[in-house]
């Protein structure tokens, strides 16, 4: 039986790939028996390759502070800027979608996760953020040495200046705070 045709304009590139193959077993008999969870691991693969990897830095640490992460890429979307290796212009009152792939040093079944506008006198929290990043945002628990990914919609309130910021990104273990990851990326926040 023929698939169902589904037309992509607003997909490119590998993401229309991903979606044709997977758009191959869409068969009326087969459409009926897709589940939700199936809809939502394709949806968060097709968020994934359509996000544009952001340049990072890690997070500043006291000197032989042992390492409890490896942040191994960050994605914005939307983020068109990145290619020039620039900040991310990101409109005020619409999400971005921040996805990140870290493998912890560390094994945890409760995670926080917060972003903070970092500045020199102290890391102010960005508003509306959900933050139990096992209930939102990643699988739980999480292993030690394993590969994860991180993607959530962050809130960007009409409220903040149009200004460029520097956002630290933090993810932490709850029952043992010094195990987290960290890094920072630029966003310019327009009108």
């Amino acid at each position: 039986m023929p698939s169902i045709p589904i037309p992509s304009p607003y997909l490119s590139g590998l993401s229309a790939l991903v979606f044709s193959l997977t758009s191959y077993h869409l068969t009326p008999r087969h459409a009926t028996r897709m589940t939700s969870s199936s809809i939502l691991f394709f949806a968060t693969i097709l968020l994934t390759v359509n996000a544009d990897v952001v340049q990072w830095k890690p997070c500043p640490t006291e000197p032989n502070t042992p390492s409890f992460c490896e942040i191994n890429e960050v994605r914005v979307n939307p983020c068109k800027e990145a290619a020039q290796g620039k900040a991310c212009n990101l409109k005020k009152g619409e999400d971005a979608k921040i996805s990140f792939d870290f493998t912890p040093k560390f094994t945890s079944s409760k995670l926080e996760s917060r972003a903070y506008w970092a500045n020199q006198l102290v890391d102010l929290p960005l508003m509306g953020m959900k933050t139990d990043a096992c209930k939102d945002g990643t699988a739980c628990p999480i292993n030690k040495d394993a590969k994860n990914t991180y993607t959530i919609n962050l809130p960007i309130s009409k409220k903040y200046p149009v200004r460029p910021f520097d956002v630290k990104w933090k993810l932490w273990n709850v029952e043992k705070e010094e195990e987290a990851c960290c890094f920072i990326f630029q966003i310019k926040l327009v009108k």
